[in-house]
């Protein structure tokens, strides 16, 4: 598990070994990889602790080494089987080709996006990981987008 503090709050992110794991597996490991993309999945958004235990692979509708484009319709169907099965999407999560990834403008954009879909259905924000190619945690950008700004989380010493 690798913990994070979510900003201006007394919340946790948690991420566990198997969404790691995914996350580990789409590693943009050469010059030839393309990006990868999906959502992140958890139990319970209503906790201090919000565990992502599934990180999922979406087929993007298209995807570059240094673009990826999301299918919302592939999205939206994933979200709905994974509610069915008491899952809650946190947000979404995707590669980048470089040590320490940060945001792009099309990421904010995407996440702003997330963001205000969620807020329509009470959630606070969302979750949003950029998966770099250095060593996790620090090949890993993690923020919370509460619909207007992206905030840094802070990995936090297990």
């Amino acid at each position: 598990m690798i913990r994070f503090a979510m900003p201006g709050t007394a919340l946790e992110l948690v991420l566990c070994n198997e969404a790691i794991e995914t996350l580990r597996s789409r590693v943009q490991a050469n010059v030839t990889s393309t990006e990868s993309v999906g959502q992140l999945f958890a139990s319970s958004l209503s906790s201090s602790e919000v565990a992502i235990r599934i990180a999922t692979v979406l087929q993007p509708k298209c995807a570059r080494r240094t673009r990826v484009v999301i299918d919302k319709a592939l999205a939206e169907a994933e979200r709905r089987i994974m509610f069915e099965n008491q899952l809650h999407c946190a947000g979404v999560w995707h590669t980048h080709p470089e040590s320490h990834p940060s945001p792009s403008a099309d990421d904010n954009a995407l996440a702003e996006d997330y963001a205000r879909a969620a807020s329509d259905a009470g959630v606070a924000g969302i979750v949003f990981i950029i998966v770099g190619t250095a060593p996790f945690p620090t090949g890993l950008y993690v923020g919370i987008h509460d619909g207007k700004t992206m905030h840094r989380a802070t990995f936090v010493e297990s």
